[in-house]
């Protein structure tokens, strides 16, 4: 399997339980995957993309994924993992769902724990051209979905104001995050999530630790990223607090 790193970390814990070779790719310098480097060590197997990614909240431009599914090794399957594809505004994104249709080897992860605001009830979906659906269903459990999940995942699907009204206050929030944290000297990684990661110019451990003394939890410490800080766009009085506290941190430490 072949990952950018840092990526999502619950598919490394899913390869290490089957025992798969992971090959991890740095990202590049503009915090997208790199496909050049990640078609090179791909062979018979799995690429997995998350975009936009989760730590860093980039995204990999349009073009490049075009790119990857065109290049990809005879055999190995690409998985794109749009977690969270309804909060990417930028020109440069697009979901590659339309693109099943010419590419039997492509899978898309959709989640219901983002946008709709249902991570308890662990619902989340793919897509992908039947005869790979098809070979998936071998590994899918009698009781992998309840039905109270199921239900509300069909509500939630016909309720297009919950999707408009949590893109515009996460949207808004977070333009008021980042100008209050550029105002105090930090910047982020640009964002197309309902994330930030900051880059705090210092290893990031003793603020995590700061701020979690002033009842503030944020984003645990990522190894590839050690002067990086990620932090959930919440309600703009959460947002408030931790500022406040991320303010007498930063002047301490």
């Amino acid at each position: 399997m072949v990952v950018a790193d840092p990526t999502f970390e619950a598919i490394l814990n899913h390869a290490r339980v089957n025992m798969a070779e992971v090959a991890k790719v740095p990202l590049n310098s503009s915090f997208g995957h790199d496909v050049p480097k990640m078609l090179s060590e791909a062979r018979e197997g799995l690429i997995y993309i998350c975009n936009p990614n989760n730590p860093t909240a980039s995204i990999t431009p349009k073009n490049e994924m075009r790119e990857l599914l065109v290049k990809a090794p005879r055999g190995t399957i690409v998985l794109v993992d749009e977690a969270y594809h309804h909060y990417a505004d930028s020109a440069d994104y697009e979901s590659v769902i339309p693109l099943i249709k010419d590419h039997s080897n492509l899978i898309v992860a959709r989640t219901f724990s983002k946008i709709f605001g249902m991570a308890g009830l662990r619902l989340g979906y793919c897509v992908a051209q039947p005869q790979t659906i098809q070979r998936l269903r071998p590994h899918q459990t009698w009781d992998s979905v309840n039905i109270l999940a199921m239900v509300a995942a069909i509500a939630s699907l016909n309720d297009a104001d919950q999707v408009t009204g949590g893109r515009r206050l996460n949207s808004e929030t977070k333009k008021f995050a980042l100008g209050e944290l550029e105002a105090m000297g930090f910047k982020s990684i640009p964002s197309q999530a309902n994330f930030i990661m900051i880059d705090v110019k210092r290893p990031v451990r003793p603020m995590l630790d700061g701020l979690r003394q002033r009842s503030v939890q944020v984003g645990r410490l990522f190894p590839a990223l050690p002067n990086h800080m990620r932090v959930t766009i919440g309600k703009r009085p959460e947002m408030e607090a931790f500022l406040s506290a991320f303010r007498q941190v930063a002047g301490t430490v």
